[in-house]
């Protein structure tokens, strides 16, 4: 079976390239488990932008639904402020004609 040295080499050889295709093989299957997970780790992160992204929506349709409102309160705001300011003036003007 084993005749010259040669023969000893190819089997050799064989081996040696066994082990390497074997290695490569290991590795690819590493480096695909990697990507799996790293693709795994951005939908999740992608999932949670997307909930932020929705929640920050809803906060800024609220604020812009209750701006809407501010300029309508403000105006009966100061209608009322107006109205006290002259109860006000009309009591005064009143008590300084009761006191003469």
């Amino acid at each position: 079976m084993l005749v010259t040295s040669k023969d000893v080499f190819w089997i050799v050889l064989s081996f040696v390239i066994l082990w390497i295709g074997f290695c490569v093989g290991w590795a690819t299957f590493y480096i695909a488990m990697m990507l799996r997970n790293f693709w795994l780790v951005s939908a999740s992160v992608k999932k949670k932008m997307d909930f932020v992204d929705q929640i920050l929506n809803t906060i800024k349709n609220r604020v812009e639904s209750t701006a809407s409102y501010i300029p309508p309160l403000m105006e009966v705001g100061s209608k009322i402020m107006e109205a006290i300011n002259e109860k006000k003036k009309s009591d005064a003007a009143k008590a300084k004609k009761k006191r003469r």
